[in-house]
């Protein structure tokens, strides 16, 4: 082709799209969109998240997750394969574990865990394990779903399973409503 059978193809084509755009609508609809996309879509995706959190200027909390959502109209967020670690002053981890997913209430800053839950507490050497936890952050207490069994392992051999879990944080106290079996180990 030559160049000038090259030109008047681009001009014809740069006319057709000049006819196209100017047959059409430049609303397409995008106030219409937004409106209709209500609370299903997040407002942010990130993906490789790590968050650090700092009191008084010393690294207290470390979340990461590989892929967070934020809903704002639903004061949520929900983060997906996550895992923690509670640090002391001296940056020694005192607690840690890991969740398949967690739903974040930004509002009352409550958490629901759920799917493969396994957490570590160095200070009490104790292993607690389940599918389903819930943490009430005005209440400062843990709960499971009353069908679904947490397990509680020490390093002293005490080993206890049972549904209905609950834990007091402020008193260092746990219960099971049901279904408890298991190993006590007593210090003498």
């Amino acid at each position: 082709m030559s160049a000038r059978g090259a030109a008047g193809a681009l001009r014809a084509a740069a006319l057709a799209l000049v006819v196209a755009l100017a047959s059409c609508s430049l609303d397409y609809g995008m106030g219409q969109a937004a409106r209709s996309i209500g609370e299903d879509i997040p407002d942010t995706v990130l993906f490789g998240v790590s968050h650090t959190i700092v009191r008084d200027g010393v690294p207290r909390f470390r979340v990461t997750a590989d892929r967070v959502e934020t809903f704002e109209k639903r004061g949520a967020r929900l983060l997906h394969q996550v895992t923690f670690e509670e640090l002391d002053r001296d940056g020694t981890v005192l607690t840690e574990g890991t969740a398949d997913f967690a739903r974040y209430d930004i509002r009352s800053e409550d958490l629901e865990l759920t799917g493969s839950l396994r957490f570590y507490s160095a200070s009490r050497d104790a292993w607690l394990t389940s599918d389903y936890l819930f943490w009430d952050n005005a209440e400062r207490g843990l709960t499971s779903r009353p069908d679904l069994p947490v397990q509680v392992r020490r390093g002293d051999g005490t080993s206890v399973v049972g549904r209905g879990f609950a834990a007091e944080m402020s008193r260092s106290i746990i219960r099971f409503d049901a279904g408890v079996r298991g190993t006590l180990v007593e210090e003498e």
